[in-house]
């Protein structure tokens, strides 16, 4: 028999099994049970509806074996319309959603989670989050809350945080429950004035007095004005007088603030901008810094040492955890630095160190999202002049962020590119290794043996354990090699080592963990044919190839 003959044959008829199902709903054709959903008779199958749902595997089966009734009254919380839509569910996999009233379609969640269909109820959910407005926001929240569906949760809290000062003057906020309430007010990042939160919180407590006390707590008195607390909360009675005089203490400095300041959080822009009433306040020459320029020759400068630095005020209190700014790099110099964060320019708190690491041109820095209204950015050291230059500055919250240590970036992807603004600082006809090609024969990177090395500079300090070459390879020549790092060009380590090997093109090297700025490979031995040279064609750091290791 050929192994053709022996190949399995997969016959697959998935469809018609769904539609086989899916002809039962309703269906009196093998039903062994009646259920009755107000008061209205429904034809169904014990076995599928147990298949289906673990409630109704208990509420059919006891102890594994099959209930005698063959009508059953059924106690939901639902109408018998509702019930059907999810007996619907179970036959054929399907549901629908109308976008125009999502009533129906909350209390089904109700109902799966009384059914513990779990997964219809995640999946209701994804199906409403792209549907939110200003009309059911409300009520989806509440639904997301009493249901604990987390990610709708999370999608509501967005757009309400991206709408604070609509929802507060929405009629529906009146009809948050309680516990969605609270939730809310108790995110820094639900921005608007806490007097306009405090009147709204006053409105909601008119409708709902029986839950106020806990509900006034969460409004953050002490960011009032002492007016606003005597003129506007006073008056209400919803706040003891002993918290009033707790807040004026914490508003006039008697004592340090208990809660966190509120601030916006626009995710994926740039808050650094005149329209969102962002200046810089130190530095000189500073009218190009924020306004879209990238314009080596147009720079804004402070003198290296120096700590007031460059300090950009923003509009408002913003939540921020990613920072993109351009060194000058119209040469190769080098700059160090770090970055500071504050709410009131009094207490700093320093986000980024890189005081003696090496970088150069475009800097992405990440950190721990920081509700700040300042950064400032302070030289302490170029390698041309005094001075520390700065082409551009931006700042946006990011949801997805790369791993990063101290400060320190783990890239998943090449930094060690022309793209990325890494540079050959030494090596004769640098540009040739970083520019992404690896079959262009006639275009390489070398050092002479014995003479040098070649060594590439990345823009920031990376966290990285692997990089990957290819060795000039167009005939059999080898090359004996080691390669080094350093974070500052004075302390080096090696991190491999092929000084009594022959190798020959592509090169994948792996090495712990380590922060990284400058590259160095240095060659050692080569055959005759390479004119006692090493030629690179490409390098890469870290590795794309994630499977093989090889020389």
């Amino acid at each position: 028999m050929s192994n053709t003959d022996r190949k399995s044959v997969i016959i697959n008829e998935t469809s018609k099994l769904v539609n086989d199902f899916a002809s039962l709903y309703l269906s009196e054709k093998l039903s062994d049970i009646t259920l009755i959903v107000d008061s209205k008779r429904i034809f169904a199958h014990k076995v599928i509806l147990a298949a289906r749902s673990s409630y109704f595997e208990n509420l059919l089966y006891e102890d594994g074996q099959e209930i005698e009734q063959t009508e059953l009254t059924i106690s939901l919380n639902t109408s018998a319309d509702s019930f059907l839509d999810v007996l619907k569910f179970l036959y054929t996999g399907t549901i629908t959603i109308t976008p125009s009233n999502l009533d129906p379609t909350l209390d089904l969640i109700g109902l799966a989670h009384e059914c513990t269909l779990t997964d219809l109820e995640v999946a209701i959910g994804q199906k409403l989050k792209p549907l939110l407005n200003h009309k059911n926001i409300c009520s989806v929240l509440n639904t997301a809350n009493l249901y604990n569906l987390a990610e709708l949760r999370d999608a509501c809290h967005l757009f309400m945080d991206q709408n604070a000062s609509e929802m507060l003057n929405n009629d529906c906020f009146k009809k948050l429950s309680q516990n969605s309430l609270i939730k809310l007010l108790e995110r820094d990042t639900f921005f608007a004035p806490e007097i306009k939160i405090f009147e709204s919180v006053a409105q909601w407590c008119d409708v709902n007095d029986h839950a106020a006390d806990l509900v006034v707590k969460c409004v953050r008195l002490s960011w009032l004005s002492v007016v606003e607390i005597v003129s506007r909360v006073w008056p209400s009675k919803l706040v003891a007088c002993e918290d009033l005089l707790q807040a004026i203490s914490e508003i006039v400095d008697v004592k340090p603030k208990e809660s966190t300041c509120r601030a916006k959080l626009l995710l994926d822009v740039n808050v650094a901008t005149p329209e969102h009433k962002a200046t810089v306040i130190t530095g000189a020459r500073i009218d190009h810094l924020l306004n879209g320029n990238r314009n080596v020759n147009n720079w804004t400068q402070t003198t290296n040492g120096d700590k007031t630095g460059l300090t950009i005020k923003f509009g408002f209190p913003f939540v921020i955890n990613h920072i993109r700014m351009c060194l000058y790099d119209g040469d190769l110099r080098i700059f160090r630095y770090y970055v500071e964060v504050s709410l009131d320019q009094k207490t700093w708190k320093k986000v980024i160190d890189y005081s003696e690491l090496a970088c150069r041109s475009y800097q992405h820095l990440y950190f721990e999202r920081e509700i700040v209204q300042y950064v400032r950015v302070v030289g302490t050291y170029s390698s041309l002049n005094e001075y520390f230059h700065l082409i551009f500055f931006e700042a946006y919250y990011k949801e997805n962020v790369p791993r990063v240590v101290n400060g320190i970036v783990y890239p998943t992807s090449n930094v060690a590119s022309a793209e990325k603004k890494a540079a050959v600082v030494e090596g004769t006809n640098g540009p040739a290794l970083l520019d992404g090609v690896t079959t262009n024969y006639g275009s390489y990177t070398y050092h002479a043996i014995g003479a040098g090395s070649i060594t590439v500079q990345l823009a920031q300090p990376f966290l990285v354990s692997s990089m990957k070459l290819k060795l000039w390879d167009q005939d059999d020549r080898f090359y004996k090699y080691y390669v080094e790092t350093s974070v500052n060009k004075t302390e080096w380590t090696i991190v491999a080592d092929y000084r009594n090997e022959e190798n020959k093109s592509w090169q994948v090297l792996r090495f712990s963990e380590r922060p990284v700025v400058f590259i160095r490979i240095t060659g050692t031995g080569a055959s005759p044919v390479a004119g006692n040279h090493l030629h690179l064609l490409y390098l890469e750091c870290p590795t794309s190839d994630e499977k093989k290791t090889y020389k």
